[in-house]
């Protein structure tokens, strides 16, 4: 259980700035959703959490720890990405690559258990471990890319548009595991994307994001009912929600 807390973070290039002084807070056990067009700035926060994107100023603190300082293994904050498939190794089974991440257990028995149970925690079918990720489809990569986020045991896993290239009803499935997974194993979550009704239906409270700044944030129910920022109303609109 951890609160994930982004503190004044900028992150520039140049004289450019991606992300605007952004403070947002993810409570522990909690799903935030952070959402926004594509170019405001989101999936530059989130690199950043995890280390991939320099900040300029501000930091990012894991339970009032500046990530900076955490140790690299085992990661405690694992993100999934939009495209699974490069981010899995093509030739590494699906086994291999949710069991590389694992806090070493003693036996290789143990490892085959947990990969089992990891694999149907995400409602992936245990006899896929053998296979390779070109032999799985969209949806099932990014089952394995999350069911590897949660071989590592994380305390806070962050999600950056991990639904959007997949068709509308593997989006639907994926979603729904997310929230059987929330409810299982109380997640402390940011969940990343551009579309407002993806971010509704797994998200505890909403943030928006708009030429990198936060511009709006509140309660999930709140946010859809009563936005008060003109940008979350284009958004609105746009997800057919308005």
């Amino acid at each position: 259980m951890s609160d994930l807390h982004f503190d004044d973070v900028t992150i520039a290039y140049g004289p450019a700035r991606a992300v605007d002084a952004v403070t947002l807070t993810v409570p522990s056990g909690t799903t935030v959703g952070l959402v926004g067009e594509s170019g405001s700035g989101k999936s530059t926060l989130a690199r950043a959490a995890v280390g991939l994107s320099p900040i300029t100023a501000g930091r990012v603190l894991l339970d009032g720890i500046d990530v900076q300082h955490l140790p690299r293994r085992p990661r405690p904050l694992q993100m999934v990405f939009q495209d699974p498939y490069s981010a899995l190794n093509p030739r590494m089974t699906i086994g291999e690559s949710i069991a590389e991440p694992m806090p070493r257990p003693p036996r290789p028995l143990t490892v085959r258990t947990a990969v089992t149970d990891l694999m149907t925690l995400v409602h992936l079918d245990p006899g896929l471990a053998t296979r390779l990720p070109g032999q799985l489809s969209g949806g099932q990569r990014q089952r394995v890319a999350l069911a590897r986020a949660l071989a590592a045991r994380p305390r806070v896993i962050i999600a950056d548009e991990i639904t959007s290239a997949l068709d509308v009803s593997v989006q639907g499935a994926l979603l729904n595991t997310i929230r059987d997974l929330q409810g299982e194993m109380d997640l402390t979550m940011l969940f990343i994307s551009h579309n407002l009704a993806v971010v509704r239906y797994v998200s505890d409270t909403i943030a928006v994001m708009y030429q990198g700044a936060i511009v709006e944030s509140g309660p999930t129910s709140e946010i859809i009912t009563n936005p008060a920022h003109p940008y979350t109303r284009d958004l609105l609109d746009a997800s057919a929600l308005g």
